[in-house]
């Protein structure tokens, strides 16, 4: 079933506009439609644009396998070339963020979890036999452990978390890890659809017997509205192009989410585009939002991006602050980026905070 969702989200990339996306975005989607299905069955996780961010330098026999004799030199070559010419210091910001981890009792997490057991993957750092993760991988780790700090808390631990959904899935690692420690909890994914295509494999092999359904066109979305209130799916899919329809749908229909969260992207966003989201009425009428954005998106001594949003632009109102912190996870990543004319490891340009908000509606 996964396969065939997959291959129709595919199929409904091939189309996917972009004129009004902004500058990174829409370079993404233009690459993406040149990946054919059989590339993206091989390579849903890595690729041209987007990959798991690396991890120390480590030479172990599983990443060898993964990646291939050629494919695994060529990565080792070109990071033992990028650390003589810009320091051995670039990944070192990954037991950083371990440590953090272990801070906010996650590590538990990362143990229940490790990457090289999830499908798809071809690198990671091992701590032991059974534990092992990259950096993107940590991403997943550190936000699954201060949801579950949130709601194990004195005033939450009564909460049930059914439904989540979450703007920006990518390959769906957040969501796979999310299951793991939520069970029972309903994921709603938006995304471009080459990424729910994407997402769609990764959490398909990941969970076999799990339900699934996507919203890409106008059969599928009347489909799912004419079974809104006699199914439920553990993913649902729905592609941006159908966000804005599912949203006035599924609130119309007395429905809410539980938790609403984006990571990064909303920053990244147009300013129509992010005002939409913003606005949109399931965004609102969610129990919980959980953000992690730059507090800064776009600084004026390095413009990241067209737009410029800070911490401000993300409060709504009739929601109170719950966490109002900087965020614990890249903090001390140094990334190799060209600025005032030298090539060279920086500090991110913007540190990023994290925002819980509770609807008191």
């Amino acid at each position: 079933m996964y396969l065939s969702i997959a291959k129709k989200l595919w199929e409904a990339s091939l189309s996917s506009k972009t004129n009004e996306l902004d500058e990174k975005h829409a370079t993404i989607v233009n690459q993406a439609k040149n990946q054919k299905y059989h590339q993206l069955l091989n390579n849903y996780r890595n690729w041209g644009m987007q990959d798991d961010c690396g991890a120390p330098l480590q030479f172990n026999f599983y990443s060898l396998k993964s990646y291939g004799l050629y494919r695994y030199i060529k990565y080792i070559f070109g990071t033992l070339l990028s650390n003589i010419i810009h320091g051995p210091d670039q990944r070192s910001y990954f037991f950083d963020d371990i440590s953090i981890i272990k801070l906010i009792k996650g590590y538990d997490i990362l143990k229940k979890c490790p990457i090289h057991q999830s499908p798809g993957n071809n690198l990671a750092y091992f701590f032991s036999r059974r534990h092992s993760a990259n950096i993107r991988w940590l991403r997943y780790i550190y936000f699954t452990s201060v949801i579950r700090n949130f709601f194990n808390n004195t005033s939450n631990n009564t909460f049930n978390l059914k439904t989540i959904l979450d703007i920006g899935t990518y390959y769906g690692g957040f969501q796979y890890v999310m299951k793991k420690i939520f069970p029972q909890a309903n994921f709603i994914l938006v995304d471009f659809p080459h990424q729910l295509a994407r997402s769609a494999i990764f959490l398909g092999e990941s969970f076999p017997g799990s339900t699934m359904y996507a919203i890409y066109d106008q059969n599928t979305f009347r489909k799912y509205c004419s079974e809104i209130h006699t199914t439920t799916y553990d993913f649902l899919f729905v592609t941006v192009d159908y966000y804005h329809k599912f949203s006035e749908v599924f609130t119309g229909s007395d429905l809410r989410v539980d938790l609403l969260t984006n990571f990064y992207s909303l920053g990244e966003m147009s300013r129509k585009e992010f005002k939409s989201y913003l606005n949109s009425s399931i965004m609102l009428n969610s129990k919980y939002l959980y953000f992690c954005n730059r507090y800064d998106s776009s600084p004026f001594y390095e413009p990241t991006f067209s737009e410029s949003y800070s911490i401000l632009d993300y409060l709504l109102e009739g929601f109170n602050i719950s966490i109002n912190r900087s965020a614990g996870i890249h903090n001390y990543a140094t990334p190799v980026r060209k600025l005032f004319g030298k090539t060279k490891a920086r500090p991110i340009s913007a540190g990023y905070f994290e925002l819980v908000q509770e609807n008191m509606n």
